[in-house]
């Protein structure tokens, strides 16, 4: 157990990335260790606190044990002192609170004087990772921020406390008076950004929500007249389009990027909010419930690029519905038995607003392939062409160590919702970036011509892009990886061969279950196999991976 740290002051501070991946935090940064299981059964238990900085933030990363949503259902407060000075702003446990912040109302309060103001994350420049639920969390809130017209500033230390305000909830620290963390030497996040390819045979792929038709709005015209010809896409996936037809779209898209050698903006639609352009030819569109995919042409290859529109909001049944069923035709091209009929390593990418708010299982199959109502929409999978997971694309917020890609001036801190997700095995990113200009020097927005509020007034979410090389890439081994078994007809009998235990499905080609049986021993077993007719798959499930195959009877 590491000791505690009542007062941590180390050298250089270790940047922070606010990506949903916590390894940053495994270097030199300062850890106190509260007491676990010091609270009942189903309560929040701080466990682990983590704290570090930079010039612009405040980092504080910290595990709750059990699986949570901080933006809802729960009442834990932050506890912030500025000055380490219990004479100054609220007394509570033993700190001078200047700001006390709730997580789970998505509200607080700052502490001025004798005065007391509501506050909402947009106020200190809150940003809470992630926004699906999880056992842990990093945060970053500003060191300095403007709030009635008036400077606020963190001192060079501070102190603070996590505190669960529920009845008998956990603390951290446990005693009176916080954890004291001094600011350490940090050097300036280097904003620089770099939106042009690194190669010009790289195939740039951009997502975007253009917010109810606002691409339309001549009175955003020139701010997305600008994103455009920063980015240079070849091909856009659109979401919230209604009242416009594709063709409208890449009649638009023309205006801003004229074609060139001939190579025209091609366009298709998905009902009822999705449109793709694309600057290679559109050979198929297959819609997945409120999404699509569309197979497009690129010369030598094909790829197949799903654009989804995920349920908002508390709707996660119908939010994980939506990712099973396009799950579902990942693996039906998987196998061979999909509507687009594509050579294998054929890469695919899934894009798109996911409104990924809530359960984490969601953003889980779609990696993994772990569908969840597998009696609709069949049998788990391994969904790259190497039977390892996709890969999440994380692309850097321009000038910010963070990955958000939607923000309100509301009570939910911005946050990562648009995603793109693909094949490792057949597409490899080179660079990628969400355009967010009000956090861009003003040299790099002189030099890519672009304004200092055209994201920001062009939609509430901001443009996602990955320039890739398609080809085939070998893979990281991972647990989905699994021997083959082997599934035989002999002497009039079928014989399931394979040293693992397991359970064997199949399933018809619209991803129904029809039939399975359980494998308790090891080696060979019989199996009475049911009357078929036409194609299927053959999915064999054990405790540590998946394999399938299709058989034709």
């Amino acid at each position: 157990m590491l000791a505690v740290c009542g007062y941590c002051s180390m050298g250089n501070s270790q940047q922070i990335i606010l990506d949903d991946d916590f390894e940053d935090w495994n270097t030199e940064v300062s850890r106190y260790t509260d007491k676990q299981g010091d609270v009942g059964n189903g309560r929040i238990d701080f466990t682990d606190i983590r704290i570090s900085n930079d010039d612009t933030y405040m980092y504080i990363f910290f595990d709750v044990t059990q699986e949570i949503n901080l933006q809802e259902n729960n009442n834990i407060a932050l506890i912030l002192d500025f000055d380490n000075d219990i004479n100054t702003g609220k007394k509570t446990v033993g700190l001078g609170a200047d700001i006390i912040y709730n997580f789970g109302k998505r509200q607080g309060f700052l502490y001025a004087g004798n005065s007391s103001y509501l506050i909402y994350q947009s106020d200190i420049k809150l940003v809470t990772s992630p926004t699906v639920t999880s056992k842990r969390f990093e945060i970053a809130i500003a060191r300095n921020f403007i709030f009635n017209n008036e400077t606020f500033s963190m001192g060079n230390l501070i102190s603070t406390a996590l505190s669960d305000e529920s009845s008998y909830g956990d603390r951290a620290p446990d005693t009176e008076g916080g954890f004291v963390y001094e600011f350490k030497k940090a050097e300036p996040y280097d904003k620089s950004v770099h939106l042009s390819k690194t190669n010009p045979a790289h195939l740039r792929i951009m997502s975007y929500n253009v917010l109810k038709d606002r691409l339309f709005n001549n009175s955003v015209y020139q701010n997305y007249n600008r994103i455009f010809n920063a980015i240079q896409p070849d091909i856009i996936g659109f979401c919230e389009i209604y009242d416009n037809s594709s063709a409208q779209v890449a009649a638009l898209i023309e205006r801003f990027l004229p074609s060139v050698s001939n190579q025209k903006w091609y366009h298709a639609s998905g009902n009822p909010d999705i449109r793709l352009v694309s600057r290679y030819p559109i050979l198929s569109v297959r819609s997945i419930d409120g999404n699509a995919a569309f197979l497009i042409d690129l010369g030598k290859d094909k790829l197949v690029a799903i654009m989804a529109h995920l349920p908002c909001c508390n709707n996660e049944s119908s939010r994980q519905q939506e990712v099973d069923n396009i799950m579902s035709f990942v693996r039906g091209i998987r196998y061979g038995i999909s509507a687009f009929q594509v050579p294998v390593n054929t890469p695919i990418i899934i894009m798109g607003d996911m409104n990924f708010v809530g359960y984490s299982q969601q953003l889980h199959t779609f990696i993994t392939g772990d569908i969840v109502n597998n009696q609709i929409y069949g049998p788990d999978f391994s969904p790259d062409w190497d039977n390892a997971d996709l890969k999440d694309l994380k692309p850097l917020t321009t000038g910010q160590p963070m990955t958000y890609t939607w923000y309100s001036t509301g009570s939910y801190s911005p946050g990562r919702l648009d995603y793109m997700i693909y094949t490792g095995s057949a597409m490899q990113v080179s660079n990628s970036f969400v355009l967010w200009t009000q956090h861009m020097s003003s040299s790099d927005l002189s030099r890519y011509h672009l304004d200092y509020n055209d994201v920001t007034r062009a939609s509430d979410h901001a443009p996602v892009v990955g320039d890739f090389t398609i080809g085939s890439f070998s893979a990281t081994e991972n647990s989905n990886h699994q021997k083959p078994f082997v599934f035989i007809q002999r002497d009039g009998q079928w014989l399931l061969d394979t040293e693992q235990r397991g359970r064997l499905t199949i399933t018809d080609v619209s991803g129904r279950i029809i039939w399975h049986i359980d494998k308790d021993d090891t080696g060979s077993q019989s199996i009475q196999m049911p009357e078929l007719s036409g194609l299927y798959i053959l999915t064999f499930h054990t405790g540590t991976g998946i394999y399938s195959t299709t058989i034709f009877r």
